[in-house]
């Protein structure tokens, strides 16, 4: 292929990452100048060497793989754990690096889920509900409610909003407006209600009604869209077809050998006393021939 060749860029380059002195090597001129002996395209610069380092670095590891229909939920398992696990804490941790840490989380959500293909826009949102169900969970436990956590939200970090608990539903009627795209991020929030996320209806007279009739109509229409959940525990279960019929397959074998150990001595009898018959028929002649023959005579 000619230098000119508009594909020149799109060629695999096998780079050694982790070699002892590949950096030193790749700056290093060309020991060679003039022509170019084949047709070959040159070599990267080293700048888009580093460029795919830094991509690959980003990837996720050969051995982790996932096999969630929703790839939100799957990146955000980690984020409905931490959900889960403030909620049943009673010492309170380091307001700060408790902070820091759900930042860099969320921060990492989003990468996950844009590796998974979730468009952006969605893992914004997403982002922006899960940092709204995380501030919840914080102010609502009872160190969280005396700390300075509600003056430095998750969210006023992110997204520099206060009144994600709000929002939150108003995002949740436009996804509504397009459920198969959006389902992905349905799923999630169906999840967080479940999870005991309330936003402005704890403070709503009839609050709780009213998010009941939001969870289960949301339930409702997750469920018109994925279907009816399968009742089989895998869907090979029942392994190879038995070909047998189904009275050898309701009989045991030892009842079936008793049988057969019958009926071949039903037989065995029935050709015995068979064949005595025919001998006495046989013999009969002849006995009486040799009972003639052995009486005297007189």
């Amino acid at each position: 292929m000619s230098k000119d060749t508009p594909m020149e860029d799109e060629k695999t380059v096998l780079a050694a990452k982790h070699r002892p002195g590949a950096d030193t090597l790749a700056k290093q001129p060309a020991m060679i100048d003039g022509p170019v002996l084949t047709d070959q395209s040159p070599p990267p610069t080293i700048e888009k060497l580093e460029d795919r380092m830094i991509f690959s670095a980003r990837l996720q590891a050969a051995g982790t793989f996932n096999v969630s229909l929703n790839p939100l939920v799957a990146a955000a398992s980690g984020l409905l754990s931490c959900v889960v696990g403030l909620k049943h804490s009673e010492v309170a941790p380091g307001i700060p690096e408790l902070r820091e840490q759900l930042i860099n989380e969320l921060n990492a959500f989003v990468q996950e889920a844009l590796y998974n293909g979730v468009d952006y826009d969605l893992a914004m949102k997403a982002r922006y509900v899960m940092s709204t169900v995380l501030d919840e969970t914080v102010v609502t436990i009872p160190w969280g409610y005396e700390s300075e956590w509600s003056q430095h939200t998750l969210l006023s970090s992110l997204h520099n909003e206060t009144f994600g608990g709000e929002k939150v539903f108003h995002v949740l009627e436009q996804l509504c407006r397009n459920p198969v795209v959006n389902l992905s991020l349905l799923e999630l929030i169906y999840l967080c209600l479940s999870l005991g996320f309330q936003g402005k209806y704890r403070v709503v007279n009839h609050g709780t009604s009213e998010l009941d009739s939001i969870r289960d109509a949301l339930y409702r229409q997750i469920r018109h869209l994925r279907g009816d959940v399968p009742r089989e525990l895998s869907p090979h279960w029942q392994g190879l077809t038995d070909r047998r019929h189904r009275f050898i397959r309701s009989v045991p074998g030892w009842v079936l050998g008793t049988l057969t150990v019958g009926c071949l001595l039903v037989m065995f009898s029935g050709f015995a006393w068979v064949l005595g018959e025919q001998r006495e028929a046989v013999l009969r002649p002849y006995e009486q021939l040799e009972s003639s023959v052995v009486q005297p005579q007189s």
